[in-house]
């Protein structure tokens, strides 16, 4: 067994093994939609930050996986998978309580 990492989950730090460290936040270069972070860098959104603002969905297409602007009704950006079907994990990490 690989040695846990000790992570921040909802306040409270836990170990998380390693195998599961995927898991976690590790986000290094979030999607925007492109007019939403024109709205909040020039003001027009009011004094709120992109995470607060941006309004997306993602999902899966025939094509591959869509990611959509809710408060622009438009494409953010259409990831092709060029018919190979990725690995997914879907498995969430939360903090039980006692």
């Amino acid at each position: 067994m690989l040695t846990p990492v000790a992570t921040r989950i909802k306040g409270a730090i836990m170990a998380v093994p390693d195998a599961l460290t995927h898991l976690l936040c590790s986000i290094r270069e979030p999607i925007v939609c492109a007019k939403c972070a024109d709205e909040v860098a020039s003001g027009a959104a009011g004094a709120v930050s992109m995470r607060d603002y941006g309004r997306l969905e993602a999902g899966f297409t025939e094509r591959g996986l869509q990611v959509w602007c809710r408060r622009h009704d438009l494409n953010v950006v259409h990831v092709d998978f060029d018919g190979a079907t990725p690995e997914a994990d879907f498995r969430c990490l939360e903090r039980r309580v006692n």
